[in-house]
């Protein structure tokens, strides 16, 4: 035995010791099998991204990214960007606060948006991200949609947000919150909101220089400030003529379209239904005029119903009564505040308004009371759209 490992050892310091040969058939044979090796790894590992490729266009396939409804004239949205379509952003993800109990029974019937963070009536904080400093929100049955200057997000009840539009501001929602509408160029799009996030159903020409105000299942409303309103039919696009009498568009839910008009031969801005008519918005009867109205879009808008608008004005929130005006009559309740926050209505007879430290409730039976604001809730407070149409229609 140890004769043998001497002969071993001898052997291996002499073949170590040695030059290389330059024909070696046994090298040759050992370096080819390292190179298919080699081969067959990084094969292996194109296979697997391949299939981890389709692996994610399956899920996308079956209802797991943004996917336009394509039943509709357009399938797919012209000017969006990766980003701005964003089929897998799940951010902002906040674990719900839990309040006091007193925070929760505020009393205040809304939501209340301070900078990019979300109070919610039922005790929920989230944080209103991915579109810089927020300039709008809304509550829909979907969840909560809101907006920086270029960029739409809705906020789903589980805390999680999908992209709806990007690249530009003007959009609208229809008042029960179920459809929207945002245009791009000279072309309008709109869509149906769920909590999987927005499916295009169809878009229509309008001009560049146009934005939509209000929007209904028929039709969109549309303006362009100096040029007055017009509108665009949503099943048989044709060019809108656009009135440049009609100084302001309110849609409520289940409510014809109500407007502010200027008085002709007189310089009165009046309260006015109007009536689609061959792309224009004509007034069907201009009575209300008697108010002395601002002539531009009353901050606070129609109550849900439509029975009442609020303007907001120096000294008070004018809620008026808009049968009554329609008829001849001036028929208003004043809430003395000075409101430093835009009014939104809470219900169809409340309107919360308020200033930096307080929240001020003013109802149209001419009661108004204070309440709190919830914990935490900074100055600069606004309280959040309900575009949701309760079943009972109260």
């Amino acid at each position: 035995m140890i004769m043998m490992e001497d002969s071993l050892r001898e052997m291996f310091t002499a073949k170590v010791e040695a030059p290389p040969v330059a024909d070696d058939p046994a090298g040759t044979v050992i370096q080819r099998g390292r190179s298919a090796r080699r081969r067959r790894t990084v094969g292996s590992s194109f296979a697997v991204a391949a299939a981890l490729v389709l692996v994610i266009a399956g899920m996308t396939t079956l209802g797991g990214g943004w996917l336009p409804d394509r039943s509709g004239p357009s399938s797919s949205v012209a000017g969006f960007s990766v980003d701005s379509v964003d089929p897998y952003s799940t951010a902002p993800v906040d674990p719900p606060v839990e309040p006091s109990l007193a925070a929760r029974n505020t009393g205040i019937g809304l939501d209340i948006r301070s900078g990019d963070q979300l109070w919610t009536t039922e005790g929920r904080r989230l944080s209103l991200t991915g579109v810089g400093e927020v300039t709008r929100v809304y509550r829909v049955p979907a969840g909560w949609v809101y907006a920086g200057a270029g960029k739409v997000r809705l906020l789903r009840p589980d805390g999680s947000a999908r992209s709806l539009s990007g690249e530009d501001d003007r959009w609208v929602l229809s008042a029960d919150g179920n459809l929207f509408a945002f245009q791009i160029g000279t072309t309008l799009y709109y869509a149906k909101i769920t909590t999987s996030g927005m499916a295009v159903v169809g878009d229509v020409p309008v001009p560049a220089d146009s934005w939509p105000v209000a929007l209904t299942a028929e039709r969109v409303v549309i303006s362009n400030g100096p040029h007055g309103y017009g509108f665009v039919n949503l099943t048989q696009p044709a060019a809108p003529l656009r009135n440049a009498n009609v100084t302001a568009v309110y849609a409520p839910a289940g409510a014809d379209l109500v407007g502010l008009v200027r008085e002709k031969n007189g310089s009165r801005t009046c309260l006015a239904r109007l009536a689609p008519d061959g792309g224009q918005l004509l007034p069907v009867r201009v009575d209300g005029c008697a108010l002395g109205l601002s002539g531009t879009a009353a901050d606070g808008g129609l109550a849900p119903d439509g029975r009442w608008l609020a303007e907001r004005r120096t000294a008070d929130v004018a809620l008026i009564d808009v049968e009554r005006t329609l008829g001849g009559g001036s028929d208003l309740v004043s809430c003395p505040v000075t409101a430093a926050v835009t009014p939104v209505w809470a219900d169809d007879r409340t309107v919360v308004t308020g200033d930096e430290g307080r929240v001020v409730r003013c109802r149209t039976d001419g009661t108004k009371d204070e309440v709190p604001l919830p914990d935490g809730v900074q100055e600069s407070w606004q309280p959040v759209p309900r575009l949701i149409v309760p079943v009972d229609g109260r």
